[in-house]
């Protein structure tokens, strides 16, 4: 952003406090994103490794759910799909080692 900044504070035509903020809701959704995918993986991992589809599809289903939960209310973000990932890993690790 340093191009056509000077000691003014930038070009006047520019809304920098809304880039940021644009800038801000594209890293919070890429970082549930991230967790919601990786939680995808796991679920399948449930699935394959497992050998239980019930918990792998419920544990993709609520991270979905959770993810999208994540992304339509601010106060929420990452956590529940984060919560969801850990619980996913507990089901993984009961499944594979029962």
């Amino acid at each position: 952003m340093a191009h056509g900044q000077g000691s003014g504070g930038g070009h006047p035509d520019m809304d920098y406090a809304e880039h940021e903020k644009t800038y801000a809701g594209f890293i919070r959704f890429s970082i549930i994103g991230t967790i919601w995918c990786i939680t995808i993986m796991v679920g399948l991992a449930i699935g394959a490794t497992g050998h239980s589809w019930g918990w792998g599809s419920f544990m993709i289903f609520l991270s979905t759910a959770a993810a999208g939960l994540g992304i339509a209310v601010k106060s929420v973000d990452s956590k529940g799909v984060l919560a969801i990932f850990g619980l996913s890993l507990l089901i993984w690790a009961a499944k594979t080692l029962h």
